[in-house]
């Protein structure tokens, strides 16, 4: 019994064809990749949607895209205001994983998708939705870290970390302490090893 064969042109046409459809997902890729972040408007959410319909078109990420569609995601209820935000990289899974999980679903009555190009612009962007609007379900985010590892020689640098990951309030009540440096009496040092004069201290 001999394989099946095929026609060596064919075979080359096919091969160039999938290297013309990839080379042209990955230059539409980089291009949208270029735009984001994407804030798509807030809308009605439909809460007996299908899964795959939970996200509509817009939100849902392209046939084309070659990368993950890294998306922040937050729920509002009827007065609009902030019931939970998160992160997915993924279909609409994660929403339907709300509908059959979470308390708050049945209050969900709107939505706001906002897509980053990466995983990390999507934390950055979370953490900065969960101090803002302080969503009533999250449980985790919204006051912010408990320590934060500063970079004490690089000023600039610690100060960007500091707002980027504290509460206003934390950020007014540091800033007041810090100009009182009284209220934290530093340890005493060992006496000077030399006197002024030159000789040994007193400790020789």
């Amino acid at each position: 019994m001999t394989g099946s064969t095929q026609d060596p042109k064919h075979a080359a046409l096919q091969l160039a064809r999938g290297r013309r459809w990839r080379d042209d997902w990955s230059a539409e890729t980089r291009s949208l990749l270029r735009l984001m972040p994407l804030h798509m408007p807030t809308r009605p959410l439909d809460r007996d949607a299908p899964t795959a319909k939970l996200l509509i078109p817009g939100e849902r990420r392209p046939d084309w895209f070659l990368n993950l569609w890294h998306y922040v995601y937050r729920f509002y209820d009827a007065e609009q205001q902030p019931l939970y935000t998160g992160i997915s990289s993924c279909s609409a899974v994660r929403l339907d994983n709300h509908r059959r999980r979470s308390e708050w679903w049945p209050l969900a009555e709107y939505i706001a998708i906002s897509v980053y190009a990466s995983q990390r612009g999507a934390e950055e962007a979370e953490r900065a939705a969960l101090r803002k609007e302080r969503p009533r379900f999250n449980k985790q985010g919204v006051n912010g870290p408990m320590r934060v590892l500063l970079p004490i020689r690089e000023p600039e640098e610690a100060a960007a970390l500091l707002y980027r990951q504290a509460l206003p309030e934390f950020l007014e009540a540091f800033v007041a302490l810090m100009n009182e440096p009284s209220r934290f009496p530093q340890p005493a040092a060992p006496p000077p090893a030399w006197d002024p004069g030159g000789t040994k201290g007193a400790a020789a």
